[in-house]
């Protein structure tokens, strides 16, 4: 059960770890896969390849600010973790 006195990003973080996902996440080398902090693929971007690679590249990127930006973790510029 979620701690109403933690914060919002607190809770955020608690409930990802209670799913076995560690922050931050991060694009791997495989276009559109975001992994976990321990590497564990956790969403593909354009899972059925439509997209062109440099849409679903800057979606990915989008995506994993924002998942980090939740969990308390300060924005980095020109930052690829793979």
């Amino acid at each position: 059960m979620t701690d109403t006195r933690q914060s919002p990003s607190e809770q955020f973080v608690s409930e990802l770890a209670a799913l076995d996902v560690k922050l931050p996440v991060n694009v791997t080398d495989d276009v559109g896969v975001i992994a976990d902090a321990d590497g564990q693929a956790i969403i593909t971007v354009d899972v059925n390849g439509e997209m062109a690679d440099a849409r679903v590249e800057r979606i990915a990127l989008w995506v994993v600010l924002a998942i980090n930006t939740c969990g308390g973790f300060k924005a980095e510029r020109g930052e690829r973790h793979g």
